[in-house]
């Protein structure tokens, strides 16, 4: 399920209002504790970093790096995730995600990916699933 607009709660004069502002044209979103940009374009979306942890920045990471991108529709999310590795600094490995939109404030992306072992393809593959929770407009 696309949204179109997302409720936020904000505080009125020690009561909690809700006011309806634009989702998903340009918001940002937690991953892991790190601050996200997702951009969605009504057919395709970009996911890129804005605030990177600590340690993604050591993996090359900064502000402006792409995680995702792919295609979006009513239906859901599909397209390409990358994981960062210290040891593969500017070389992240690529792997396919699909996901959806969980109600209003969170996206959910799962693929498989291939286990590496400082940059080697170890044949392996495990069951990744990157979570987003809305924050607010960037």
């Amino acid at each position: 399920m696309r949204i179109s607009t997302i409720a936020v709660a904000c505080l009125c004069a020690a009561a909690v209002c809700l006011k309806a502002v634009p989702a998903l044209a340009q918001s940002c979103w937690n991953h892991n504790g790190s601050i996200m940009r997702i951009v969605d374009r009504g057919g395709s979306f970009t996911i890129t970093y804005v605030r990177p942890r600590d340690v993604l920045r050591r993996a090359g990471v900064r502000n402006g790096t792409v995680l995702a991108n792919g295609r979006s529709a009513p239906g859901g999310l599909s397209g390409v995730a990358r994981r960062f590795s210290r040891h593969c600094v500017g070389a992240p490995m690529e792997y396919n995600v699909s996901g959806f939109y969980e109600g209003d404030y969170s996206i959910v992306l799962t693929g498989q990916r291939e286990v590496h072992n400082r940059c080697r393809p170890t044949g392996r593959f495990e069951q990744d699933e990157l979570l987003f929770d809305y924050v607010g407009a960037c």
